[in-house]
């Protein structure tokens, strides 16, 4: 089943929330990888995927498809950010 994925117009909270928390979700970011540089790259893989699981069953510690949902919509939200990001790095890149 394909994820469902609110637009800006459908969640203008959600927008606006991450717009605003921008900065902090950087710093927050830029804190957790410091760590993981000395981990070979299978290693860091692991890490994240534990991380990501602790605090996914942490928000549905009893619902294993409530778990599942929120951890597709995760891996939703990274193919977006990579698109998204990809797209920017192009668009910067002279032709």
């Amino acid at each position: 089943m394909k994820p469902m994925r609110a637009t800006e117009a459908e969640q203008p909270e959600i927008y606006a929330t991450v717009k605003r928390e921008m900065p902090g979700i950087r710093r927050a970011l830029a804190k957790m990888v410091k760590p993981l540089r000395g981990l070979s790259d299978v290693s860091q893989k692991r890490a994240i995927a534990e991380l990501s699981a602790a605090w996914i069953m942490a928000v549905y510690p009893d619902d294993l498809d409530l778990a599942i949902s929120l951890s597709d919509a995760m891996r939703d939200q990274t193919d977006i950010i990579l698109k998204e990001t990809w797209e920017h790095r192009e668009r910067q890149q002279p032709h």
